[in-house]
């Protein structure tokens, strides 16, 4: 797909670009007549970007049902957070084009969300900066970001999409870091399987982009070993849900037990002090 008309220009490059792959799954999903998730915003953005969607950079359906299903979940844990925790604060890490709070809260939560420059100027174009939300146009290795958001007060970090693009020693240091600071707050993430830290074995969407996963984990409970304050809540299974939406050759692929717990969503809670 490429928009006819003169739209807003993309600049982003390598893993940022990434992003589009996301919006793309969401708009695709949001056409569909038997969609998962209903992401308005999503459509809206892709209708003004000016950028090629044709060939290889086309959304493969496997890739758009696992996108849409981590939305879900990462969606419904943000909800139960915010439902639970008065004064609460959301810290979106690599926060892209997610307009996540277009679809759950009505309510005036403090945010904040962080990305590359690059980044940030192209969500300018699509949403605003407000007493509720402050973008920060940081490498989420410059910690000075976390001088920036409140501490003492009820804290989630969000990470869709992002910690697979760092290495193991990087994606620890982010995870320790959030941890000293912000002890009490809890993260949510997503992350791939330690097989699909291979160039053989590439996501399909992903390798037409010049970005490359670099960690994956076997199951969230191997946090707890890393000797930080962060402590293992839960782990949820993309492939659990809406099994008959899946191409066949997955479904049949799901029937081995450590391919079914491949792609996750992983629940941390950081001890306090």
């Amino acid at each position: 797909m490429k928009n006819n008309k003169q739209g807003i220009k993309s600049n982003l490059k390598e893993v940022p670009e990434t992003m589009l792959i996301t919006l793309r799954a969401k708009y695709q999903e949001t056409k569909s007549p038997n969609r998962i998730i209903n992401d308005s915003k999503s459509v809206e953005i892709l209708e003004q970007i000016d950028y090629d969607f044709s060939g290889k950079k086309k959304v493969k359906k496997a890739t758009q049902k696992g996108i849409v299903i981590r939305t879900e979940i990462l969606d419904e844990l943000t909800s139960i957070f915010l439902s639970t925790n008065k004064n609460a604060v959301v810290v979106n890490l690599g926060c892209g084009l997610d307009s996540r709070f277009q679809r759950i809260s009505k309510e005036e939560i403090i945010r904040f969300d962080l990305d590359l420059p690059d980044a940030i100027e192209l969500r300018k174009h699509f949403f605003k900066e407000n007493e509720q939300l402050t973008f920060i146009p940081k490498s989420i290795l410059d910690f000075s970001w976390t001088d920036l958001i409140p501490k003492n007060q009820p804290t989630l970090f969000i990470a869709e999409g992002l910690l697979m693009y760092f290495t193991e020693k990087e994606v620890k240091s982010i995870i320790k870091t959030i941890g000293d600071e912000f002890p009490g707050s809890e993260m949510i993430f997503d992350a791939m399987p330690t097989f699909a830290v291979n160039k053989k074995n590439m996501h399909p969407d992903v390798k037409n982009y010049e970005a490359q996963f670099k960690w994956g984990i076997k199951t969230g409970k191997e946090i707890d070993q890393w000797n930080m304050r962060a402590k293992f809540l839960n782990e949820y299974f993309i492939f659990d849900r809406y099994k008959n939406h899946w191409p066949f050759i997955l479904k049949v692929l799901m029937l081995i037990p450590a391919f079914r717990k491949s792609g996750k969503i992983i629940h941390l809670k950081f001890t306090a002090i």
